[in-house]
């Protein structure tokens, strides 16, 4: 378990990230199979999956955080983002943003006491990091309303700084509901007295991905967010490049690829909402063949945190687990609707150069998910481990319980107000010397020998 894993070839990869890693020049591969993943997950709402070490079923929910200086070339995240979603979830959310702002405009328009139609009940997926608590609740419960049932949304910030200042104002500080949107059946609720405001309790669910310079993430990622668990619940890509060299530059997408990546999106569309506009069937995915490596590997990362002391890496590691498993079971899904393809259209499958027996699909999905699980714990580890660690000490050492300094044994067999005073003050106690002292004469454990001098009485056991 110990040993170096690496990803898997471009052309093993599933179908999308296939294409997109295929494109990426080879300093950039890594990051291109990270871009692609959050988006993809999002694209797949309808899927579940149980988690070995949950009672609970799980969802594909990432949070992707891409870190680079200043013209590090982050700007591929977003080609990426447009690629996935531009045809898919915002052209769908283009046409009830205009049911929306034309209910709008009619409202504006009316007449005193006129009476307009009821709202339009829309279901927006995807949604700004500026958008306030209100208005995301409002989604979601409208999700509850329309399908009867839960979707998930999809947040992308070519500047993570854009949500760090919008999170200043409390009414958009997204950080609890970024914890518990990570989780499916995870809820949140608000609740007002106003009729203009909105009140439910949902369940929201967000996948996420997060350009930033290493300033903005020290910035959002303070103090509360890495001890609250924000931290642990992020796959962290990290942009490292030597000075002095070129920008990364992908290689554009061929009409062919274009048409498997638009196929395979139209796929994932059908597979989330049916001829009707509603919602499909959920998707167990069988995962369990995949247990016996998730358990290994968590408990050989337990045992080096046992071993070495290692807080950090104790916490970290749990997490990075969860967030591995997300991807491998997403590439388990893609590869299996891929492998659904191959059977329907046999050109399809000549062209994408690619037997996929369930055996092969296992093969693939497994590495990827013990090549992530390093690559989680790792960024993490680096960006967190030392800053967590210093945390951690410092909340137990305050949280330790003080020595028993008992203040009466503190004295001499005789003592006077002075000294009694001086107790008080080394041990930073601000009740006044007669408290004490008319304390200890109720209880018959003092008595005043002649004036300010006091000798201690034997307490009979």
């Amino acid at each position: 378990m110990n040993k170096v894993v690496s990803l898997i070839k471009d052309h093993e990869l599933p179908e999308i990230i296939r294409q997109v890693v295929g494109n990426a020049p080879k300093n950039r591969k890594v990051a291109a199979f990270i871009a692609c993943l959050a988006a993809l997950c999002a694209m797949c709402p309808r899927v579940r999956l149980k988690y070995f070490f949950d009672s609970r079923l799980s969802a594909l929910l990432l949070q992707v955080l891409i870190e680079g200086a200043q013209s590090s070339g982050k700007s591929f995240a977003a080609d990426i983002e447009g690629l996935i979603m531009n045809d898919t979830l915002k052209a769908r959310d283009k046409a009830m943003r205009r049911l929306e702002q034309e209910y709008r405009d009619k409202k504006k328009r009316r007449k005193a006491n006129e009476k307009l139609e009821e709202e339009p009940e829309t279901t927006i997926r995807v949604v700004p990091p500026t958008i306030s608590k209100t208005v995301l609740t409002k989604r979601a419960d409208m999700y509850e309303r329309v399908f009867g049932d839960t979707l998930t949304f999809w947040m992308f910030a070519e500047e993570l700084a854009q949500v760090t200042d919008a999170g200043k104002n409390g009414y958009s500080n997204l950080r609890t509901i970024m914890r518990t949107a990570y989780d499916l059946g995870s809820e949140f609720g608000i609740d007002f007295a106003s009729d203009n405001s909105y009140s439910a309790i949902v369940d929201i669910n967000i996948c996420s991905m997060f350009c930033a310079t290493p300033s903005a993430i020290d910035d959002y990622f303070d103090k509360k967010a890495i001890e609250g668990g924000n931290i642990t619940r992020t796959i962290l890509c990290r942009l490292d490049e030597s000075i002095g060299e070129d920008g990364a530059i992908f290689t554009p997408y061929t009409p062919e690829q274009k048409a498997h990546i638009d196929r395979m999106l139209k796929r994932l569309m059908d597979e989330t909402y049916d001829a009707d506009g509603g919602l499909m069937p959920t998707i167990q995915l069988d995962t369990a063949w995949l247990d016996k490596t998730v358990c290994q590997w968590v408990r050989a990362k337990g045992k080096e945190a046992s071993l070495s002391g290692n807080r950090a890496l104790d916490v970290f590691r749990k997490r990075s687990s969860v967030s591995a498993f997300r991807v491998a079971a997403l590439c388990q899904y893609l590869y299996e609707l891929e492998a659904e393809e191959n059977k329907i259209d046999h050109v399809w499958s000549i062209r994408s150069g690619v037997a996929l027996s369930p055996e092969v699909i296992q093969k693939r999905v497994k590495q990827i998910y013990l090549f992530m699980a390093d690559y989680i714990l790792d960024g993490m580890m680096e960006r967190w481990g030392k800053r967590f660690e210093e945390l951690n000490t410092k909340r137990e050492n305050e949280n330790r319980p003080g020595p028993r300094n008992i203040l009466y044994d503190q004295l001499s067999d005789t003592f006077n107000r002075e000294q009694l005073r001086a107790v008080l003050e080394q041990q930073g106690k601000a009740t006044p010397v007669k408290v004490f002292l008319s304390q200890w004469k109720k209880l018959r454990v003092i008595e005043e020998v002649e004036k300010d001098v006091f000798r201690k009485l034997k307490v009979k056991s």
